[in-house]
């Protein structure tokens, strides 16, 4: 993430910084569906990732040159956990609420996003199906009609697709027990677009 958002403010055409970012938000995606299921009060957890975006919203749309009606990474986090949560809970006019808002909504990832992330929820328990589905997903993306950011033999592709590469990263086992406080991961995001955009203004 901060890799891509350093290539998208000052370094624009360097095509391979954007493409190592497409690996964040599968991640980001697939640690939200986990924290769903092991959160003492989802309440709490969806108010937190409400609070953050909102407070992202300004430096995410000034250190991005983006409009106000594109929401930055929390609200698709958010959006996706309360979809989960819907889900869950069998609330099915709540479930196609939130459907319907990320088919609306300016959301990063859209529709798609919320997919993903139900995919993760619906096969926790089947690792081998749960990769299948979630790559075919992102491999999609590759495909998906607008202006392709580069060819391969005359095929134009959609920078999104290496979001697959994610997929190694999520599905293997590792043993990492190195706890880092919750809250610097929310603070980091506003943080460094912030810091970012100090810089272009500077120079």
């Amino acid at each position: 993430m901060l890799i891509d958002h350093l290539g998208k403010i000052f370094f624009s055409d360097v095509i391979f910084m954007q493409t190592i970012g497409r690996i964040a938000f599968p991640l980001f995606a697939y640690c939200v569906v986990v924290g769903s299921l092991y959160t003492s009060d989802i309440k709490k957890y969806a108010l937190r990732l409400a609070i953050f975006a909102v407070l992202s919203q300004p430096i995410y749309a000034l250190a991005l040159n983006r409009t106000w009606s594109s929401l930055n990474i929390f609200f698709s986090l958010l959006i996706g956990l309360l979809t989960i949560y819907a889900l869950k809970e069998k609330k099915w006019l709540l479930f196609s609420a939130f459907i319907i808002v990320s088919l609306c909504a300016n959301l990063n990832y859209g529709i798609y996003g919320i997919l993903l992330m139900i995919i993760f929820y619906l096969f926790r328990h089947q690792i081998t199906l749960s990769a299948i589905t979630a790559n075919s997903l992102l491999i999609s993306h590759f495909f998906i009609i607008t202006p392709p950011d580069f060819y391969i033999n005359k095929i134009g592709l959609n920078i999104q697709g290496f979001a697959i590469l994610s997929i190694p990263l999520i599905y293997t086992h590792t043993n990492f027990n190195v706890k880092i406080n919750k809250y610097l991961f929310y603070i980091f995001y506003p943080a460094h677009l912030l810091i970012f955009y100090l810089i272009k203004l500077i120079i």
